[in-house]
């Protein structure tokens, strides 16, 4: 485990705002991709959103234009799929992509909500706000569509078993087939063009191997779970999650269905996704960028399959 901190002068980039709050962050061959959004000293003023790239070392630091269809909202998604970099909005679907080339926002044809993907199965998911949720799984090779009432956007694979993590539960599949198809009139395609739709009730097929029993919405008195699972990420073909709890941030394996300490990292940090932030959480290569805040100074950290590198930003 590496730590790390990265100076970034933006102080005349900015002018005239005084205060700026990461938002979104993706990495690509060591340069890291950023949406800031202001931090507004009175409630007339609309909040204004800012793109900076920037090396590892803090160097290379560059103001992106952001497109308008993104600076007019608050729900977006940046995300990294098949080395592009793509900023979608959630009202219009509205999607860009990045060209590195160009250093500028260009217009996409619509991406789609897919937060896995390897040889044999493709996910999605959706989040219906109060309605629930439904993550699909297509399989490529029969082009049947299972589905399942999931809220976790974070899927591992070991050997030919899913495991799917949200902040209070896992989910393991060791067999797609034999969770619900779905039918023709709640497939991913025919469900996202929706204005309305509710998500699954399912849950065959798929076995709960963690959840946190101490948190109910509905419970007054316990209205923090104990535990929260930030991510889980595979290393030497075992499954390892990242945790918070009251006091601390740490390692954990799952043993006997309770969360084993492994390595403590820190104090309590506080990770955090924006609004409909979800896909392509993982990379096709294991890695995956979590961004956090800790005593009003904001960091990312990056997992991959040999080592997590924590980097704390520091605005000047």
């Amino acid at each position: 485990m590496t730590t790390k901190n990265i100076d970034l002068e933006i102080k005349d980039l900015i002018i005239p705002v005084t205060k700026v709050e990461l938002t979104h962050a993706v990495k690509h061959k060591d340069i890291f991709y950023c949406f800031f959004n202001e931090v507004k000293k009175d409630n007339y003023r609309r909040d204004i959103k800012f793109f900076f790239t920037f090396s590892e070392k803090g160097d290379n630091l560059r103001k992106i234009e952001v497109p308008k269809e993104i600076q007019n909202t608050v729900y977006f998604d940046l995300f990294l799929r098949n080395d592009t970099i793509f900023a979608k909005t959630y009202m219009n679907s509205k999607t860009f992509y990045f060209d590195r080339d160009k250093q500028k926002w260009e217009n996409n044809s619509e991406v789609d909500d897919m937060i896995f993907e390897d040889d044999r199965f493709y996910f999605t998911y959706i989040d219906f706000g109060e309605w629930g949720s439904t993550t699909w799984i297509k399989d490529k090779q029969t082009e049947v569509e299972y589905e399942l009432a999931s809220s976790g956007e974070i899927v591992n694979r070991i050997d030919s078993t899913y495991y799917i993590t949200s902040g209070l539960r896992i989910l393991k599949i060791d067999n797609t087939e034999k969770m619900k198809a779905s039918n023709s009139n709640y497939l991913y395609e025919v469900i996202k063009k929706k204005d309305y739709a509710e998500g699954t009730n399912s849950l065959q097929g798929a076995e709960i191997i963690f959840k946190d029993t101490t948190f109910s919405e509905w419970n007054w008195i316990n209205k923090e779970p104990k535990l929260r699972i930030v991510t889980s990420f595979v290393r030497e073909n075992k499954l390892y999650h990242l945790c918070v709890d009251s006091t601390k941030t740490f390692i954990a394996e799952l043993k006997d269905g309770q969360m084993k300490l492994i390595q403590q990292i820190d104090r309590k940090l506080s990770f955090f996704d924006w609004y409909y932030s979800h896909r392509s959480k993982i990379q096709k290569d294991g890695s995956q960028l979590l961004k956090f805040k800790k005593n009003n100074k904001f960091g990312i950290m990056e997992i991959n399959r040999q080592v997590i590198n924590i980097y704390s930003l520091t605005l000047k």
